[in-house]
């Protein structure tokens, strides 16, 4: 979804499952998370909850959260 968003690559949300095919999705997202959890309308659910949350509030965390860490 962010490398999406920063336009690495230009997919429409319908082919967001298809990114993730082939790619040990548990591995990298957490533990039970399948490829059948990974759609457009689950996608939608989470764009509009980081919209309420507010993007920018969100975007800080991450920032200090990655600071952090490295």
């Amino acid at each position: 979804m962010i490398i999406n968003g920063l336009r690495f690559i230009s997919a429409p949300l319908y082919l967001f499952k298809k990114f993730f095919e082939g790619i040990a999705t548990e591995h990298l997202l957490g533990e039970g998370i399948q490829l059948e959890h990974l759609n457009d309308e689950r996608l939608g659910r989470v764009l509009d909850k980081e919209y309420d949350a507010g993007t920018t509030e969100i975007f800080i965390r991450v920032a200090l959260s990655a600071a952090d860490r490295f």
